[in-house]
């Protein structure tokens, strides 16, 4: 099992990957601070080739955009595993998923404006998290996705529940304040997981 987060960006400027790193590794060590961890993970990002998953070259300032055919793979060093992350122009499908968002979910509906402004752009990032993942990997690749949110004015959407989801469409200043807050979610198999993935952070002499 995979859960996603999606961001579309509503400004047309892409942030450099050195840019993302550099905004997410802060954001990622505040929300550590937060629950009483003082560590800052490294975080490291590289582009792959999907059926190789050879690693394609790319610098700190080159656009966050890549080819067909390729990922962007986000991860910390020091652990195994990491977040895939896929480029993807809208489509029919995503104006149609949209269209029916809108016409059925009252949160959505309430964002017309910054959404529609959003699809515009013509492209969005999905950030993905398969099962198994290290704890720190759980809480960064939502950090990571706001983060890539917050640089482009964007908005942050989960259609498979990746947290709660009756909170999605969200910005990313809204999206840092309950994200993997063990006591700002209403399901408790979701805060157990979360309490248990700071225990493993707090307790992994590798970060």
């Amino acid at each position: 099992m995979s859960t996603t987060f999606d961001v579309y960006p509503r400004t047309a400027e892409i942030p450099s990957f050195g840019e993302l790193i550099e905004l997410a590794s802060t954001r990622l060590a505040e929300r550590l601070r937060r629950h009483g961890i003082d560590v800052r993970p490294e975080l490291r990002v590289e582009v792959r080739h999907h059926r190789s998953h050879q690693e394609v070259p790319i610098t700190p300032d080159d656009e966050m955009t890549w080819q067909r055919g390729e990922y962007g793979w986000f991860y910390v060093p020091q652990v195994l595993g990491g977040t895939d992350v896929d480029y993807r122009k809208v489509e029919e499908m995503d104006w149609a998923m949209w269209h029916e968002l809108l016409e059925t979910n009252e949160r959505v509906r309430s964002e017309r404006s910054r959404v529609e402004s959003c699809l515009a752009t013509g492209h969005y990032w999905s950030f993905r998290r398969s099962a198994g993942q290290p704890a720190i990997i759980n809480l960064a690749y939502g950090i990571i996705a706001a983060s890539l949110a917050e640089l482009t004015d964007g908005i942050i959407y989960s259609y498979d529940s990746a947290w709660d989801y009756d909170r999605f469409p969200a910005v990313a200043a809204d999206f840092y304040e309950w994200y993997f807050d063990p006591e700002l979610t209403p399901d408790p198999d979701r805060a157990e997981w979360a309490r248990g993935c700071f225990v493993a952070i707090a307790s992994d002499q590798r970060l």
